[in-house]
């Protein structure tokens, strides 16, 4: 502080006033601070973004190979009247050991949308397509049940990759959502009931 009171004291042989110079070294500091602090925060949110692109990616990867694997099954197996593989006593114990991981992924994902329609696929997937209530009144099989819900969510996941709105479902995907909707808040209702 005493340099300053120095400088300001000391006579000057130019025609710009002392105090100038520490003004300007002043408002660089300010400006040069306030431009640094900017930079940081923007490299700082552009880091939380690639982070949160790639937890996405990663969650798209985690389901579609569960996906890939569940079309298989039910390519190969006569899913909900055949005999379950494994030690499972339940054709929806089964599935859900295998899209397990998948829907703990589906979490990753910040758009509400794409959580609920991959989450009601994967359900989809896991009760709905071997539930004979369900298949008798949406009058579909068990395979097209399968297709509708895989179709969906696979599309849904790439349209979000590729920053694209999601597509519209479709009208077999979205009443055999709504029956499995509807039947889920039955079973809860007459378990509330009793």
């Amino acid at each position: 502080m005493d340099w300053i009171i120095a400088a300001a004291q000391q006579t000057s042989t130019s025609s710009t006033p002392v105090w100038l110079a520490p003004l300007l070294g002043g408002v660089g500091a300010l400006v040069g601070g306030s431009l640094t602090s900017t930079v940081a925060w923007r490299v700082l949110s552009d880091t939380k973004k690639a982070r949160q692109r790639a937890e996405e990616k990663e969650a798209t990867e985690i389901i579609t190979a569960a996906l890939l694997e569940v079309r298989q099954i039910y390519r190969n197996t006569d899913v909900g009247s055949g005999p379950v593989p494994g030690e499972f006593e339940y054709w929806s114990d089964y599935l859900l050991s295998k899209l397990d991981k998948s829907e703990a992924a589906v979490m990753r994902f910040r758009s509400e949308a794409l959580r609920n329609r991959v989450s009601s696929s994967l359900d989809l997937l896991i009760w709905g397509a071997h539930d004979s209530q369900l298949l008798h009144e949406t009058r579909s099989s068990t395979r097209a049940v399968a297709y509708e819900a895989h179709r969906d969510a696979m599309a849904c996941l790439w349209a979000h990759m590729r920053g694209e709105p999601l597509p519209e479902a479709t009208k077999a995907w979205t009443d055999t959502d709504a029956q499995l909707r509807w039947q889920a808040e039955q079973e809860r209702r007459a378990e509330e009931g009793e």
